[in-house]
């Protein structure tokens, strides 16, 4: 056995065997990317224009499912805070528990992960449409199309982005 296999084996029995620790830091991770992303760029991550550039995070459904589910719903939380909608965005984290399972059923289906993407959109692209309708009377259907087109793209970035780096790091869950 070479010392890169070893190497490989090692970092892969790390993550298969993790530790609540190591389980609580990659769920506390995960949720401040997204708060930190979603903080960032506020100005274009609410209302009816909306890319929400910590979406991207969502990608990390595909190396940890339960760490960056319950990570971004976290982080979904604290970021709609501060949301304009006010206290109804705070609902949007019980959403994205569904959405987010999409992900992680498909995450190991070679090109259909990417239809885990595109049903999280069409979840949140609805919920999001429906909560600015009835907040701001803001037409249905566009808003619909406006969030999804900037959630399959922020989605398929994400699991793109993660996808590479579980293979760079070598990481089998």
């Amino acid at each position: 056995m070479t010392i890169e296999n070893k190497l490989s084996e090692e970092k892969t029995f790390i993550f298969k065997q993790r530790s609540i620790s190591l389980t609580v830091a990659l769920i506390a991770i995960t949720a401040a990317l997204y708060i930190a992303l979603g903080y960032i760029f506020q100005p274009i991550s609410f209302l009816g224009i909306q890319f929400r550039v910590a979406e991207l995070i969502v990608g990390m459904c595909i190396i940890f499912p339960f760490e960056g589910l319950i990570g971004n719903v976290l982080g979904v939380f604290f970021l709609n805070l501060t949301s304009p909608l006010g206290l109804i965005d705070l609902n949007s984290c019980w959403v994205n528990v569904p959405a987010l399972l999409c992900i992680v059923y498909f995450k190991d289906k070679r090109i259909l992960k990417y239809l885990g993407g595109i049903l999280y959109a069409i979840i949140i692209s609805f919920y999001v449409a429906v909560i600015l309708y009835i907040v701001l009377l803001l037409p249905l259907w566009l808003m619909f199309i406006q969030v999804l087109i900037a959630e399959v793209i922020l989605a398929t970035l994400g699991i793109i982005l993660f996808e590479g780096i579980k293979k760079g790091l070598n990481i089998e869950v």
